[in-house]
């Protein structure tokens, strides 16, 4: 007689489903806590039914199908907990110490992995201590005053020479990344606190003092310099990521973020080069270039020394699903921080990321049974003591979101953009620069970028000295440059970077009417002068003028598209862009409020801007050239 027991997972509804009705009708029969009803909504996997015979299984697991829903039956592994309620207790009442128990023995390092942690530690031992105390040596004799008394020109030279060695230190001083987002109480949220710092201790890694809860789908590891110090760090964790992965996969997962500060000697020589490195990327990406060649063996080091941490932790199998989850997230890395500024600057957020490693949640299992004691099927969304109050903390933050699309979808159509804004950026191209020709030239000169942008700004430049003299702002009126010459010799530098057929291009027509509303938004920013520089008249001057100019720039976007990659109902830009503005009536607003809003405006048509004419600018396709080939009718 068979004597396994099993629970019936919930993984999504059948098509053509009414959910609310159902949902309802099981919440009755099945007595469904509000959470699971939640999940069961959301079509978030979650267990309806624990601990059946395979009989109960399969009769309730076919009534279940019949009625919509699409059911899986797992069995239950060796020490398995059937409910959240009963694993909560086992891990609280001392299932983490024991499975943390001792100390994990890492695998000792080949000789010339050592050397290449010490040589890369060496480069911020020499920035930060070494020179500095060289230039400490040579300072030491100057604070005698016969010094600079009898020999004032050989003292100055002597400290011109001291302060060199300290230049390093102050450049590349290390920036240690803001987090934003909710702080775990380490009391409210024991047990998630608890299962950090003792997988930590485990390892062997830094303790987290802090665990900050974001919105965002991520799962990484963050030290200030004062943390390296005492060997303590911060973990920032998405809520999606506790969504998305069980138990199990968290503690796997999180396993890898620790692995590289993982033991004392990674800490103290990989933790302090990161310091260093991180600072050098932010000064000057190029020459962080040049260290690529230790730096990404190491990476890839670190990652296959995660990997056999993590099959330790979580078994092989579980160990196997965490690698191809862990690329979807690596894929992201690269490019999170631009994607965050993309996000804010457009004020969309993602919802469902869960969605991002669904697939491999639900993947079928081999299991591990000496690692079962993690193993439920259920998101680990469940080891926080609440969520949905977390969830409208992170909906009461300031600028909220005018815009909402599902995370992998807007991850997606933020790679639609990124290639655009990252072509102009590698040629120090401003995109809002390229002001669209009005014919091709008939012969391009050397391309300079600084001068198209230096050219770009001594227009505003000029128009803004203009506007103050028509404000008597100045007792005496600067001398005001030929504004439209200066536009003429800017068009003139701008059209040497358009390609050859931008005028056959079917997005041209679209760019110069989306780049005369830029322009308009522009006028609005030229004027927004700060009251306390105006009297009462000048104020009433220049909200007059800020009024009109407003009304202008409404003409200019009414006929423009929405921008396609919010996905949004809104067929108009000026649909889009009314979001912003009170009542959504964005005719009928007040100079102050014109001042409010427009720097949001001119933020999202720089954007739009950017990926209508990287279109154009972007190397032609072979499905380009054949649709361009083709005669229209």
């Amino acid at each position: 007689m068979d004597q396994a027991r099993y629970h019936l997972i919930f993984e999504g509804f059948k098509p053509d489903t009414n959910k609310t009705a159902l949902g309802y009708t099981l919440k009755t029969d099945l007595a469904l806590t509000d959470a699971q009803l939640a999940d069961l909504m959301a079509e978030r996997r979650t267990v309806l039914k624990d601990n059946l015979s395979k009989e109960e299984a399969l009769k309730l697991g076919k009534s279940l199908t019949q009625s919509g829903l699409i059911i899986k039956a797992h069995a239950l592994a060796v020490n398995q907990k059937n409910n959240q309620e009963d694993l909560r207790k086992h891990l609280m009442d001392g299932g983490i110490e024991q499975y943390f128990a001792s100390k994990y023995k890492h695998a000792d390092d080949e000789l010339d992995t050592q050397i290449s942690l010490l040589v890369l530690a060496a480069f911020p031992v020499v920035c930060y201590l070494l020179l500095p105390f060289i230039g400490l040596l040579l300072l030491m004799p100057l604070l005698s005053f016969s010094i600079w008394t009898s020999q004032l020109g050989a003292a100055l030279i002597q400290l011109l020479i001291a302060s060199i060695f300290f230049i390093p230190l102050i450049w590349l001083r290390p920036r240690p990344e803001t987090v934003e987002g909710i702080d775990l109480d380490h009391e409210t949220e024991e047990l998630m606190v608890s299962l950090c710092n003792e997988m930590a201790h485990f390892l062997g890694a830094p303790i987290f003092n802090r665990i900050v809860l974001v919105e965002n789908p991520v799962l990484r590891v963050h030290q200030s310099p004062l943390q390296w110090l005492k060997k303590q760090a911060t973990l920032e964790l998405g809520l999606p990521v506790l969504e998305a992965l069980n138990l199990q996969q968290f503690v796997g997962l999180t396993a890898m973020r620790m692995t590289p500060c993982a033991s004392t000697f990674y800490n103290r020589t990989w933790g302090l080069f990161i310091q260093w490195y991180q600072a050098l990327r932010g000064q000057y990406k190029p020459w962080a270039v040049l260290l690529d060649n230790w730096v990404l063996p190491m990476h890839e080091h670190q990652y296959n020394r995660g990997l056999a941490i993590a099959r330790d932790v979580v078994g092989h199998e579980e160990s196997l699903r965490l690698s191809r989850i862990d690329k979807k997230f690596t894929q992201m890395n690269r490019d999170w921080p631009e994607f965050v500024e993309f996000c804010k600057t457009l004020r969309v957020r993602g919802s469902d990321w869960h969605q991002l490693v669904a697939k491999e949640a639900t993947s079928a299992k081999q299991d591990d049974e000496i690692q079962a004691l993690f193993r439920m099927e259920a998101p680990s969304i469940w080891a926080l003591s609440t969520t949905s109050g977390y969830q409208k903390s992170f909906n009461r933050s300031e600028n909220k979101p005018l815009f909402t699309l599902p995370g992998v979808r807007l991850w997606q159509q933020f790679q639609r953009y990124y290639p655009h804004q990252e072509r102009f950026d590698s040629k120090l191209i401003k995109p809002v620069t390229l002001v669209p020709p009005l014919e091709a030239p008939k012969k391009k000169n050397a391309l300079n970028s600084l001068i198209l942008n230096k050219q770009a700004q001594d227009v505003l430049n000029a128009q803004r000295v203009k506007i103050e003299n028509a404000l008597k702002m100045h007792a005496k009126p600067k001398k005001e440059k030929d504004v439209a010459k200066l536009i003429a010799k800017w068009r003139a530098t701008s059209a040497n970077f358009w390609p050859e057929d931008f005028q056959q291009h079917k997005l041209f027509p679209m760019a110069k009417a989306l780049y005369l509303a830029l322009q308009a938004t522009q006028q609005l920013e030229i004027w927004d002068i700060d009251n306390k520089l105006l009297d009462a008249n000048q104020q009433n001057a220049k909200d007059h003028k800020l009024t009109q100019l407003h009304q202008k720039w409404l003409e200019q976007i009414a006929p423009l598209p929405a921008f396609p990659l919010l996905n949004s109902e809104h067929k108009k830009l000026v649909e889009q862009l009314a979001l912003t503005a009170p009542s959504k009536d964005i005719a009928n607003v007040s100079a102050q409020e014109i001042q409010n809003l427009y720097p949001y405006w001119l933020s999202f048509l720089t954007i739009y801007w950017t990926y209508i004419v990287g279109q154009i600018f972007a190397p032609k396709t072979l499905s380009d050239e054949a649709e361009q080939a083709t005669p229209s009718e």
